[in-house]
């Protein structure tokens, strides 16, 4: 995978406004499994020379996730979903938030990010074995995203599981 599959709608290569030196990180090599510290400082080049997009910080915190790291992972998460509601109008605060919050479906854009985020955190939160905090944050996403346009009902079925296995 190269740096540039993360984003959906970059200038091709060929294209004028894109500066060779951001072409030439966007056609890197994105291999965690084999150079997690590249696949870092990768990350976070494509983060300072493209500030304003959140797919980098997504690419991070799901890094940090998998790596145990999950502090790190928490931080992150917690930046994406306060950009995605500025960008997209509402409260940063998942537990203010209902279905009339904003247009949730179609989920495009900041809206998406936004939501994608939430499961990551629950993701983050079962990883960590906080399950109640999970299920927090997924009952949350399944009231935001009845359609389960981000597969949030994958990761909340998971921590259901593992809430009953615990109360056996």
């Amino acid at each position: 995978m190269q740096l540039r599959d993360l984003f959906a709608d970059l200038p091709h290569a060929s294209a004028a406004v894109v500066p060779l030196e951001l072409q030439q990180l966007l056609r890197e090599d994105l291999d965690a499994s084999a150079d997690w510290e590249r696949a870092e400082a990768l990350l976070q080049r494509a983060q300072d020379a493209m500030p304003g997009r959140l797919e980098t910080r997504i690419a991070r915190y799901k890094l940090y996730a998998y790596s145990n790291r999950f502090e790190q992972a928490l931080a992150l998460i917690e930046e994406v979903l306060a950009s995605a509601a500025q960008g997209a109008g509402f409260s940063a605060d998942w537990r203010s938030l209902h279905s009339g919050s904003a247009a949730w479906h179609p989920a495009e854009g900041d809206v998406r990010h936004y939501l994608y985020t939430l499961k990551a955190m629950g993701f983050v939160h079962l990883r960590r074995g906080d399950i109640d905090g999970a299920l927090a944050v997924l009952e949350k996403l399944r009231e935001l995203d009845p359609q389960d346009q981000v597969g949030g009902s994958v990761v909340h079925d998971i921590a259901c599981g593992l809430r009953d296995d615990a109360e056996a």
